[in-house]
């Protein structure tokens, strides 16, 4: 791990609703905010000046305890616009927000998560509905594709690294195959298709040239890459998880990819969504 990739980020943001499942999030921002001795904004947007009092009162009994918190609610329709009028004035925010990863609508934690994410070049944390706080590990798990460019999530891991001072294993998941029947490197559906832990050390080399230190490992599930990265994180409970999102438009699958979207709804570790360059390859 290398301190100089330590991101100055000095706000802890968590969207709220009102709902309960909204405020998952604040059980991830509060372990952080313990810490890392950032403060948290929890913020949430109603319709109408009237709706302002009772959503603060939601806020106040909200906010978790014997940390420095702060509420503001602001009164917009779009609850992503108020999310953009708050970072505009907190560069250095980080986002942490409750997630169902299916692009379901509803409030908060749905439709809303989704476009956060489609806006900010910046990454967003998603706390799925797996989350589970006792299930807390340690590390950050940066999960990798077949191509090469999934690699691009890794800057802003070895940052996050360095802030929440969590080691970084980079994983890939390949579905598991016999030795080829010809010359060549075996087809998978899923995986690179030649040596998978090869694979891995090619991404991983630069960096450490650089002095980080990254472990890697190769996952084999016969299913799916999500099976693969779920069967992972209940052997080797970790702390976050990193993922790359298209950001290409608002339909939940087109942000996220399908495989991304289900590893947040059944992650049991809040999800790191890094935007990845390769919009029209990203899964």
């Amino acid at each position: 791990m290398n301190a100089e990739a330590a991101p100055t980020i000095d706000t802890i943001v968590v969207p709220l609703d009102e709902s309960r499942f909204s405020e998952r999030a604040v059980a991830v921002a509060a372990r952080w905010a313990k810490r890392t001795d950032v403060p948290i904004l929890l913020l949430s947007a109603v319709a109408k000046e009237d709706e302002v009092d009772h959503r603060r009162v939601h806020l106040l009994a909200a906010r978790p305890r014997r940390l420095t918190v702060e509420c503001d609610v602001i009164i917009d329709p779009d609850p992503a616009d108020a999310v953009d009028i708050v970072l505009r004035d907190l560069p250095n925010a980080v986002v942490c927000m409750a997630s169902h990863g299916r692009g379901r609508t509803a409030a908060l934690v749905g439709s809303v998560a989704t476009e956060v994410v489609r806006r900010r070049a910046e990454p967003v944390v998603l706390v799925g509905p797996a989350f589970e706080e006792e299930r807390w590990g340690t590390g950050i798990v940066a999960c990798l594709d077949e191509h090469e460019a999934s690699a691009a999530i890794i800057p802003a891991v070895l940052e996050f690294s360095a802030w929440l001072s969590e080691p970084v294993t980079v994983i890939t998941v390949a579905e598991p195959v016999p030795p080829p029947m010809t010359a060549g490197p075996p087809r998978r559906r899923f995986g690179p298709d030649d040596d998978v832990e090869g694979f891995l050390e090619r991404i991983v080399d630069p960096y450490r040239a650089k002095g980080y230190e990254l472990a890697t490992e190769a996952v084999y599930d016969p299913v799916s890459p999500v099976s693969g990265v779920r069967t992972y994180l209940r052997d080797h409970p970790a702390a976050l998880v990193a993922a790359g999102t298209r950001a290409r438009t608002g339909l939940a699958r087109a942000v996220f990819g399908s495989t991304t979207a289900s590893i947040v709804h059944e992650s049991s570790a809040p999800v790191l969504m890094v935007r990845r360059p390769d919009a029209d390859t990203a899964t």
